[in-house]
């Protein structure tokens, strides 16, 4: 078969990176309910901030407590808009080459505007959440809302300079030009310099400590990595898993309490079952009378996640086939992401 006649590449279905890429562990039921929510505000957020339309459906998707964007529902409604492919592909392939060196004009405006509004890093308030220890459920749960609510404004912009420089990045390389895999800038100084704001660092999980709550995570992944070149950093690349990540830090306390208090009153049998409702049933820890059946899901729903630990991780780009990356056991690189590469 001649060189000219080889069948395409095939296209991503499926793609988590932009937003989560490399090594990723399962997340908690809560965790990807939560992470669903705020993906799905912050990309009418960008779309609207960049002229296009939104989906008329959500096109993200859940595979094994991972949560992908849908390329079948994205392209339908953006593809024939102007700029509208470049965009889609940026989302779904951030790492690939655009069609062409110059984005279309329609596009460059927004993006002009956006790439200097969005210069400052802007990150949540370091002031922890007063919580008192008689709180009732209900204040906890109001209030576990009420702060998250209040950090989507930062989320909305970080998931948007993301993309901004996925479309960025990709139009360098149709130009011929190098664009690496490379860090955020607070990663690129915690890996060469050994400092930076580890409320930025941890897995995208409420459930899961940051690398401020265990500095050891930042050590042993500054360790594990130190035999290998440092990538260069780029201004806006990886600004929304570090941005969501400072949140979870500020909300987790909250949450923790609001687990406690329901294992306390023998709702569930343990607090930390609590992270396994998602985001729809976990409001009912704060009632008066739990469902009863809402403890058995929970830990139905951890049986799950400790059984996806072990299985198959499915990988960042993927057709309708579901490519998956064999997993024998847990794997040390998931707590070294936030210091890998982004395409």
């Amino acid at each position: 078969m001649r060189a000219l006649d080889l069948p395409p590449e095939p296209r991503p279905v499926f793609s988590r990176a932009l937003l989560t890429p490399g090594p990723l562990p399962p997340l908690s039921h809560l965790g990807l309910s939560l992470l669903r929510e705020t993906v799905e505000s912050g990309l009418r957020y960008s779309l609207y901030h960049l002229g296009l339309p939104s989906p008329e459906f959500s096109p993200l998707e859940e595979i094994r407590l991972r949560l992908y964007f849908d390329a079948r529902k994205l392209r339908p409604r953006l593809t024939p808009v102007p700029g509208g492919a470049e965009v889609v592909a940026a989302l779904l392939e951030p790492g690939g080459v655009a069609s062409r060196p110059a984005t279309p004009r329609e596009l460059e405006a927004a993006l002009s505007f956006h790439r200097v509004r969005l210069r400052p890093f802007r990150l949540p308030g370091r002031r922890p959440v007063a919580l008192h220890g008689d709180a009732p459920p209900e204040d906890l749960w109001r209030t576990f809302r009420d702060r998250f609510s209040r950090a989507l404004p930062i989320l909305n912009d970080a998931l948007l300079a993301d993309l901004v420089a996925a479309i960025d990045r990709r139009a360098l390389r149709a130009g011929n030009e190098e664009a690496w895999p490379v860090l955020s800038e607070s990663a690129w100084a915690l890996r060469t310099r050994g400092r930076g704001d580890l409320r930025c660092f941890g897995l995208p999980d409420l459930m899961a400590p940051s690398w401020a709550e265990e500095p050891d995570l930042a050590l042993a992944a500054r360790h594990a990595l130190a035999p290998h070149t440092v990538p260069g950093r780029d201004r806006h690349r990886g600004r929304f898993r570090e941005a969501y990540r400072a949140v979870l830090s500020q909300v987790s306390p909250i949450y923790r309490a609001l687990g406690r208090a329901a294992a306390e009153r023998g709702l569930l049998g343990d607090a930390d079952d609590a992270f396994f409702l998602p985001l729809e049933l976990a409001e009912h820890l704060a009632s008066p009378h739990l469902p009863p059946w809402l403890a058995e899901a929970a830990r139905d729903n951890r049986a799950e996640h400790e059984s996806l630990r072990k299985a198959d991780e499915p990988l960042d780009l993927m057709d309708e086939r579901l490519e998956m990356a064999r997993v024998e056991a847990e794997r040390p690189e998931w707590t070294w992401s936030p210091l890998l590469p982004l395409p």
